[in-house]
């Protein structure tokens, strides 16, 4: 979420930026340790949403300078990182579907409003929907898709075919008819699935009625 005008992060001050960085692990520690090492090199973060974090042994993966929020699972899905710097200034609060374990959210507290709204607070959706018969996939478009009455920012790994990330590509029948749910629902909510990965995406929030 990006609001031109940036006041100073002071205090409660109202919640004016946000950086979040989402990634796919893949299962592999080498990708993980590679994000780790990336992070100091860019601009301030304020929270990492992983899929398919890496484990071992239970030993579940962290990073310097971030609260660590996962479902109560044994082999995770999604896992939230949290900056100490934002931590300090807002109360977090995660909250795990019982439909699910693919799919986590955070509710941020932002009493002075948020991104230039007078909303006390905003919420921040993790998502991987992976394959699992006899579902399409563990995250349903109704679970992970839902309606606040506050800002909502969803982000994470849906397997949402799109021809419009690579236009080479030809979708089959099932990659389409698979899909089609969360691009239907997507709209009637003010969401808005990006069209290209890796891309860096200001989302408006003056569709909040």
């Amino acid at each position: 979420m990006n609001k031109p005008c940036a006041t100073a992060r002071q205090g409660l001050a109202p919640a004016t930026n946000l950086t979040v960085i989402q990634h796919n692990s893949l299962g592999s520690w080498v990708v993980f340790l590679s994000l780790c090492s990336s992070l100091p090199e860019g601009p301030p973060t304020d929270m990492v949403l992983l899929q398919d974090p890496p484990s071992s042994k239970g030993f579940r993966p962290s990073f310097l300078g971030f609260k660590s929020f996962t479902p109560p699972v044994g082999r995770l899905r999604v896992a939230c990182y949290v900056s100490q710097d934002l931590m300090r200034r807002f109360a977090v609060l995660p909250s795990f579907p019982p439909e699910t374990d693919d799919f986590m959210t955070l509710e941020v507290s932002t009493p002075e409003g948020c991104f230039g709204t007078n909303f006390p607070c905003f919420t921040i959706g993790n998502a991987y929907a992976r394959r699992l018969p006899p579902s399409p996939r563990s995250v349903s478009p109704e679970s992970s898709f839902v309606d606040l009455e506050h800002p909502y920012l969803i982000a994470g790994d849906c397997n949402m075919q799109n021809a419009a990330t690579d236009p080479s590509r030809l979708l089959s029948s099932k990659e389409e008819t698979e899909s089609a749910p969360y691009f239907d629902r997507a709209p009637d909510l003010w969401l808005h699935p990006p069209q290209h990965p890796g891309g860096l995406y200001p989302v408006s929030l003056f569709g909040f009625p």
